[in-house]
């Protein structure tokens, strides 16, 4: 069952972008790169959607932070109508100025503030201003954001013109960049400025509800020189040229490094990352002038002319106009010192999505995958690396002695536990990352901060990133037992060193609750407590050997927040825990990728180490009483998570508890 739930889940997805240009349903993703079905048609909207938008008022939401060489890290609020909050702060008139943009339910934190932010202030000194529109852009509702970019951009024009009449600053020492639908907002900024501003840089502009005919889309005239970076065009982000200069890496529409990535979340956030880079880096993203845009979507270039993409300072000035084809790398960094044309040439392939092998997997940073399940159906060029647990897994160590600065224990090297800060008569608690991530994903991060705050405990990170980072996700799932079995053989040198089982916890999100089985099942079921966050489900059933099960640990837990589709709708665990039902979450919007609730599970656990407010959980009398939306009480309630966990406490069958929609989630 868990399996059709996925594959309909998955052909339904491929089907509603299929419709992309015909129906009024659409996926679009926030700034996190989770998924949103939104209705884009604006006369068939749910009756009370209008009533739950909160009000957004620009003069005061609009938050402008101002960070220089003086203040990387702390930003300085600058107010539109206060020039005396410009005059008192570090902002300095003979500087550049470069302001940064988010989009959909961004704010303060979104990535491409602080990524752009430390590449300017490590070449030079800059006035580096990002715009917070979060309360603006903070709603399930994407159409009343989309309406909201002019707005945005006339704030972010009298913010222009208060640095102008308190500093004396110059509008030619000014850029706008905005990403997705801050592109868009970017364009309206500088069609209040009359277009005197230097240069507007739009990245990946969004496309839902936007058209060339729309007054407030991003535009040529904009300012004195516009340039668009199309990483997703056509799917989240917009599919026509918009600027004075358009580039259109690796084809503009797919990006490399990002794997099938059918939702787009991946190159459709790839734009940021390329013009962070280019603000620094010495290589540049030399590009070739094609004939026409029809040549790039047809994936052909008559080259007629070269330039650079993104850089410092911009194009303007410098007659740079018209299509531009630029191929990068994969993963960072992106630009390559030398290009062939032949490379540059990205075809847009069709994907066979027409029988059930096929299915939508997330990684650990919630990106979608379109993966062929069946390991007889690859393609020949699948990749799947050398993976040597053995000698690949990285065990990093966080005691109250060293809370951040991780030290690297060696497998088969006893000196190194020695010499380390690991005591063996503390608590050791063992976290284990996901699907194309890394010892430093954040449920280790926010589970390790957790533990030390309450007390001593040895927090080993496991790494498994040589086996977890590989777009053939059959691969990564097959690497689920190997690694285990090599965290049961590190877990016998701790006990060498001193230490003891009775003392140990074993916690894994999705891929890494198997890899937290196998480590299990690797020592008979001695480990005190295994701890399964959301265990994958793809590919994975109970009894399969390699798959998180009940006699993994002497207690055995798992935390459902996604079954049925990302994560496991079978109960694994002596005791299973399903808050809110185990399947979405409150707080997480329509989230039909289920990217969201498929986070909540390390969420709720890290939460629950340190809450004294419990999650407190009602046994029920069977998993299908859950999935009906029924529980007869039938025995002693439970703690979800916790410190110390359930063992010994007798606490075993299938659990139901609700929380709250944003942290923290405990109710008690």
């Amino acid at each position: 069952m868990a399996r059709a739930a996925i594959v309909i889940c998955a052909l339904l997805a491929v089907q509603l972008f299929g419709a992309y240009a015909a129906d009024s349903w659409k996926l679009v993703p926030d700034e996190s790169g989770r998924l949103r079905l939104i209705n884009t048609n604006p006369y068939d909207i749910p009756e009370g959607e209008s009533e739950i938008e909160p009000l957004f008022t620009p003069e005061t939401d609009v938050i402008f932070r101002l960070f220089t060489r003086r203040n990387p890290a702390h930003g300085q609020v600058l107010q539109w109508n206060n020039p005396a909050s410009v005059q008192n702060s570090n902002f300095v008139a003979s500087h550049p100025t470069r302001f940064t943009i988010h989009g959909w339910n961004g704010g303060e934190t979104s990535g491409l503030h602080a990524n752009i932010r430390q590449n300017y202030l490590s070449v030079g000194d800059y006035n580096v201003i990002a715009v917070d529109w979060g309360a603006g852009a903070q709603t399930a509702n994407y159409i009343a954001a989309r309406n909201r970019v002019a707005s945005v951009g006339d704030i972010i024009s009298r913010m222009v013109n208060t640095l102008v009449s308190a500093t004396g600053t110059s509008r030619n020492n000014i850029y706008l960049i905005g990403h997705s639908l801050g592109a868009h907002a970017a364009g309206n900024a500088g069609k209040m400025q009359n277009g005197q501003l230097n240069t507007i840089v739009g990245l990946d502009p969004a496309g839902p509800l936007f058209s060339l005919s729309d007054s407030d889309i991003m535009a040529p005239r904009d300012a004195q020189y516009t340039e668009a970076v199309f990483t997703n065009a056509g799917l989240l982000g917009f599919d026509l040229p918009l600027s004075d200069a358009n580039f259109y890496p690796n084809g503009g529409r797919s990006q490399p490094g990002c794997g099938i990535d059918v939702s787009g979340n991946c190159a459709h956030s790839r734009a940021h990352e390329l013009y962070a880079e280019s603000v620094s880096t010495t290589v540049g993203f030399r590009a070739t002038r094609c004939a026409s845009h029809g040549e790039i979507v047809a994936g052909q270039c008559t080259p007629t002319g070269n330039a650079n993409m993104g850089g410092e300072p911009s194009n303007q000035g410098r007659g740079v106009n018209g299509m531009f084809i630029v191929s990068t790398n994969g993963n960072s960094p992106f630009a390559q010192a030398f290009v062939l044309l032949a490379t540059q040439l990205l075809l847009v392939a069709s994907l066979p999505v027409d029988n059930s092998n096929w299915h939508l997997v997330p990684d650990s940073d919630g990106r979608l995958h379109l993966v062929n399940t069946n390991p007889y159906a690859l393609p020949d060029d699948s990749f799947v690396p050398n993976f040597v647990p053995e000698q690949d897994l990285i065990f990093r160590l966080f005691t109250r002695s060293n809370p951040t600065t991780p030290q690297v224990l060696e497998f088969g090297n006893a000196g190194s536990i020695a010499a380390s800060n690991f005591n063996p008569a503390h608590p050791t608690r063992f976290t284990i990352h996901g699907w194309n991530s890394n010892g430093n994903d954040g449920m280790n991060t926010n589970i390790r901060d957790r533990y030390l705050s309450i007390g001593d405990y040895n927090m080993i990170s496991v790494d498994w990133s040589a086996g977890a980072v590989n777009p053939n996700y059959i691969a990564a799932r097959n690497a689920v037992g190997p690694a285990g079995a090599a965290v049961a053989s590190f877990i016998d040198q701790l006990v060498a060193a001193g230490a003891s089982t009775d003392n140990m916890y074993v916690i894994g999100f999705s891929l890494g609750a198997h890899v937290a089985g196998n480590a299990g099942k690797g020592q008979n079921g001695r480990v005190n407590t295994i701890i399964a966050l959301d265990p994958a489900g793809p590919l994975f059933s109970l009894g399969q050997p390699d798959a998180v099960s009940p006699a993994d640990g002497r207690y055995v837990e798992m935390i459902m927040t996604n079954g049925g589709l990302l994560g496991s709708s079978t109960p694994m665990g002596q005791a299973t825990f399903t808050p809110n039902g185990g399947r979405t979450q409150p707080g997480c919007g329509t989230d039909i990728a289920g990217g969201c609730a498929h986070g909540r599970a390390p969420a709720y656990y890290a939460e629950s180490i340190t809450s004294s407010v419990p999650f407190r959980a009602t046994r029920c009398a069977s998993m299908q009483e859950v999935v009906e939306g029924n529980c007869t009480p039938s025995g002693p309630d439970a703690n979800m998570g916790g410190e110390p966990s359930n063992y010994g406490r007798g606490v075993t069958g299938v659990y139901f508890l609700t929380t709250n929609d944003g942290a923290p989630f405990a109710r008690g």
